[in-house]
């Protein structure tokens, strides 16, 4: 018998290389939407967007992107409502708020001036997506 020849040595090779997995579609955030069109397919290196509902801000990166392994990188984002403080304390007033009082997105609290001051501006404040009270506070004006 002759020596066999090199052809039947198999040249070593990446599966991985030549096999790119798809994605599944974009994982559903709660109170969430992303930038992908729908039946859009995903693959390796692909990313999408986040953007939350009003009302709700964004925690985390606001993008995943789709893996070599065909899933979706982590950690995802997610949409989360932010308390706000207690309300500001304005000289010279009292707010309408109870002690002790949690406040989230979209809650207000009215403000009323001492006997002897006028309220200057609008005379309640909300509690923003982001956390915070509305600007500009209103103020007290006058006394002696």
């Amino acid at each position: 018998c002759a020596p066999l020849s090199g052809k039947t040595t198999k040249t070593p090779f990446s599966a991985s290389a030549l096999l790119v997995l798809p994605c599944p579609p974009p994982p559903v955030i709660a109170h969430a939407t992303h930038s992908a069109e729908l039946g859009a397919n995903f693959t390796s290196g692909m990313s999408v967007s986040y953007s939350c509902q009003p009302g709700f801000s964004l925690l985390g990166d606001p993008s995943v992107s789709c893996t070599a392994s065909g899933n979706w990188s982590l950690p995802y984002p997610r949409c989360a409502v932010l308390p706000c403080p207690p309300p500001p304390v304005i000289a010279h007033a009292t707010h309408s708020a109870e002690l002790g009082a949690n406040f989230t997105s979209g809650m207000s609290v009215s403000y009323s001036c001492q006997p002897g001051f006028s309220l200057l501006g609008d005379p309640s404040v909300s509690c923003t997506a982001s956390g915070n009270w509305s600007l500009p506070y209103p103020r007290c004006a006058g006394g002696a």
